[in-house]
């Protein structure tokens, strides 16, 4: 099972889903895991999606030509694909989930503590962390707890993090407790945001 794989992978880079004859050409949508979301750019053959199938999605990575072995299925989204990457080797990027330049409202404050929490926003998300703003009111801490506010769905995230870089601007934050609703909630917005992008 693939662990990990790179910065080859982005949201919208064009690939290819080799199915022997035929060479699909998809956008990425995103990623979580070892699952890659993709938007087929051009009908599907009929046998395309048969249980069991085994087959290569191709993308370019530092400029050469990478197949790495996938099992494919249909997507969350009509006319997705999810290709599940079956090659146990990294292309050499840290991220593990796609993520999205969303601005949601955020609280923060070091864990096992009971000060009011530094109210901020987010400058992307993913189903793995988020980078925040940094506010003048920002405590440093190795963990923080965290609620993003879904100010449209009425509904809020709470998390543990911890802090993974700190600059001037902002605070990232890597997940480190988090229930799997909320992770997989996370893993949907980013994936909206990116489909409407690969719609455009």
């Amino acid at each position: 099972m693939a662990t990990g794989f790179a910065s080859a992978l982005s949201e919208g880079q064009p690939a290819q889903l080799d199915l022997g004859d035929d060479a699909v050409p998809c956008l990425v949508v995103g990623f979580t895991g070892a699952d890659v979301m993709l938007a087929p750019q051009a009908p599907l053959p009929e046998d395309a999606l048969a249980p069991g199938l085994t087959t290569y999605l191709l993308i370019e990575a530092g400029g050469s030509l990478q197949a790495l072995k996938a099992s494919v299925r249909p997507g969350y989204a009509d006319g997705e694909l999810i290709a599940t990457l079956l090659d146990p080797f990294r292309l050499g990027q840290r991220r593990t989930f796609s993520r999205a330049p969303l601005v949601l409202p955020a609280h923060l404050r070091p864990a096992g503590t009971e000060n009011p929490p530094n109210t901020t926003f987010t400058r992307d998300i993913s189903a793995g962390g988020l980078r925040v703003a940094k506010q003048s009111s920002y405590l440093e801490a190795d963990l923080h707890e965290i609620v993003i506010g879904l100010v449209q769905a009425n509904a809020e995230i709470r998390a543990t993090a911890e802090t993974v870089r700190v600059t001037n601007q902002d605070v990232s934050l890597s997940f480190v407790d988090i229930g799997p609703s909320d992770r997989l909630l996370l893993a949907q917005l980013t994936f909206a945001f990116h489909r409407r992008r690969a719609a455009k």
